[in-house]
């Protein structure tokens, strides 16, 4: 079962969240401190949490609502926890062996959880009829038995009519119906409930093994340097439970035991050891970029210590495994506790999640906050992690403020969240333009950033107006290369500017030892002005491509690229409306004549359908593709 969306309401700060898609692979939740995005986590682990964790509507319930709910006896009607599930075709034909075909046939199923009640609420589609007839048609009744059971609507109702059966004095052939209603009974004895069972619970037991289960995480617990290796092998085998239970999992990493630590052979020990220190070097610096000269170390230190019970005093053997690091580069070791917090972190988080690759069980982890104490590309390097090994064995959720944790070239596995006060309490979305400034600034420091990196990594570079323009020259670049028609020459870093304003600035910016070629809109104040970049040199006019050379109007944005039907398609999508050409005012730009009936829109919204829709591209007619391939001829003719 795989975690697609869930949702939160009446829960701490969260009056209701909205539905939260879950990517299938990692999902990450952005926000302000305190923005809502611990309660978020806190809410789905309860759902099904590993470990003790409830709802407590006196701790849970928001509180400035929680007085005036109770008078109004409303707090029974919450359900702070609401989550849906995908099944796999493996699990649906598990139902299928046990009910038979037509009784179950969702694809999800939707599970809740209330105030006040431990139990979990398990939604889904179903038919309890089927189901019994199903069940009888595999016990070999005749006709006038089975017509008995023509009332009954549930797997529940079998055993009241067995019962009226044997207790028919006027059957004149009770032998044979006791023989098939021995036959009822035993099919009934296979499923969970016996005959109590119904459709619902048989469904359910059936799936619970395959719930995941959630794990939380927020306070993490590091490896010490020095650990007591008999206390490792009473450590809690809940990942993450303990600094202890980290050890284990690192000497599983490792593929060996506290046993043969502890041998008494030096020369086996120090085998062992060596070995160890030797795999998990390689496995660290797999990830951890940040200094290549470290090499981790193990060794035992034994120690005779005096145990003080009520009758005397007892002396014990302990042994101890230090892990240390050594510095090749400045020529020293050290304690591991000694390290940098973020190594230590760092090395902590691989030792205790590396235990998920090997788990059997559906798990769900839920990282708050994680790798805050790393540096930023140490982060980057964490995430690489979560990608390779993590997301590889689990579905993970995580939420941060830092632009590090935010993967610009994955941008839609981002949640906004945000906090609006108590009318609105915090609410999760993907949608950038629904948010304040202060919520989006992770992700616009990422994209700076990331901009910032790759600015002046290529020498080739292709700058547009805006972030439609290079989703519409990446969709249809792709599409055409699809076709085995011209796309983008691969050679190109396209960059938004920001607007045609910026462009001269951007320009200027970038100097004149890299190759430039821009793309404006034709008659806009930006293209005006790159005359000025011309003539400081700066660019040359031939890199300077203007979108009427492809339309042939004088005034034509990007968006007049697209056939007017096709522009329409993406539009219409966009705004959930059904406009058609002869809706549209007079001109011959495309927006300014949906501008004139409709008033100012979002110009970005279509891209954003094209970009979350590329089916959208297979509609898309041979005028649009030819205008866009001449475009693109254009653009490549300018490669030095």
């Amino acid at each position: 079962m795989r975690l697609v969306n869930f949702q939160v309401r009446k829960f701490r700060n969260i009056l209701d969240s909205g539905v939260i898609a879950v990517d299938d692979e990692v999902t990450c939740l952005v926000g302000m401190n305190e923005s809502g995005k611990t309660a978020i986590l806190s809410a789905l682990y309860r759902l099904n949490p590993v470990g003790d964790a409830g709802f407590n509507e006196q701790q849970d319930y928001p509180r400035w609502l929680l007085s005036r709910d109770r008078r109004k006896d409303l707090l029974k009607e919450a359900v702070p926890i609401t989550a849906e599930f995908e099944l796999d075709a493996a699990e649906q034909r598990l139902v299928i062996d046990v009910l038979g075909e037509g009784v179950f046939a969702s694809e999800t199923v939707s599970l809740s959880k209330r105030y006040g009640d431990d139990s979990t609420f398990w939604d889904f589609e179903h038919d309890g009829q089927t189901a019994v007839e199903n069940l009888l048609g595999r016990s070999d009744l005749r006709k006038k038995t089975a017509d008995q059971f023509k009332e009954v609507r549930d797997l529940d109702g079998i055993e009241k009519v067995c019962t009226a059966l044997l207790a028919d004095s006027s059957d004149g052939q009770i032998e044979k119906t006791t023989e098939e209603v021995t036959r009822i009974r035993s099919e009934l004895a296979t499923l969970p409930g016996g005959v109590a069972a119904t459709t619902w619970g048989v469904i359910v037991a059936t799936l619970q093994p395959h719930l995941p289960s959630f794990f939380y995480f927020s306070d993490y617990s590091q490896l010490d340097g020095r650990i007591d290796v008999s206390a490792l092998a009473e450590a809690n085998t809940e990942v993450g439970s303990s600094p202890a239970q980290t050890a284990r999992a690192l000497l599983r990493l490792a593929e060996t035991t506290p046993a043969a630590l502890a041998d008494d052979d030096y020369e086996d020990r120090k085998a062992e050891l060596e070995a160890v220190g030797h795999e998990l070097t390689s496995e660290v610096f797999n990830y951890w970029k940040q200094n290549k000269n470290l090499r981790v170390q193990f060794d035992i230190d034994r120690k005779i210590e005096v145990a003080e019970t009520y009758a005397q005093n007892l002396e014990v053997k302990k042994t101890y495994l230090e892990i240390r690091v050594e510095d090749t580069r400045h020529a020293f070791t050290n304690n591991f506790s000694q390290r940098s917090s973020g190594f230590r972190w760092f090395f902590s988080f691989l030792a205790a999640f590396t235990e998920f690759e090997s788990r059997k069980e559906p798990v769900v982890v839920l990282l708050d906050e994680p790798g805050m104490t790393l540096h930023g590309r140490a982060q980057a390097d964490f995430l690489q992690f979560i990608n390779e090994r993590l997301a590889e064995a689990v579905q993970v959720i995580y939420t941060t403020h830092s632009p590090f944790m935010v993967e610009t070239d994955k941008i839609h596995r981002v949640r906004i969240v945000e906090d609006g006060g108590p009318d609105q309490g915090a609410t999760v979305t993907q949608e950038a333009l629904e948010v304040r400034e202060g919520s989006l600034f992770p992700l616009q420091a990422a994209l700076g950033y990331d901009i910032a990196q790759h600015l002046f990594i290529g020498s080739t570079n292709l700058l547009v107006e805006g972030p439609s323009d290079f989703v519409y020259l990446d969709a249809l670049s792709r599409r055409l290369t699809d076709l085995g028609r011209t796309g983008l020459d691969e050679k190109w870093r396209v960059l938004p500017a920001g607007g045609a304003s910026n462009i001269p600035a951007f320009v200027s910016l970038m100097g004149q030892n890299l190759d430039v070629t821009v793309l404006v809109d034709s008659g806009t104040e930006g293209a005006d002005r790159l005359d000025k970049a011309v003539d400081a040199a700066r660019l040359k006019r031939e890199r300077i491509i203007q979108v009427s050379e492809i339309t042939g109007n004088k005034h034509s944005d990007v968006e007049d690229m697209f056939e007017i039907g096709d522009y329409l398609t993406l539009f219409n999508k966009a705004f959930s409306k059904s406009i058609a050409e002869a809706d549209l005012g007079p001109g011959d730009r495309i927006v300014k004549r949906l501008e004139k009936p409709y008033k100012a829109f979002r110009h970005h919204a279509p891209a954003d359908a094209l970009l979350r829709h590329p089916d959208l591209l297979d509609g898309l007619g041979d005028a649009t593709l030819d205008r866009f391939e001449k475009l693109f001829e254009r653009i490549n003719s300018t490669l030095d």
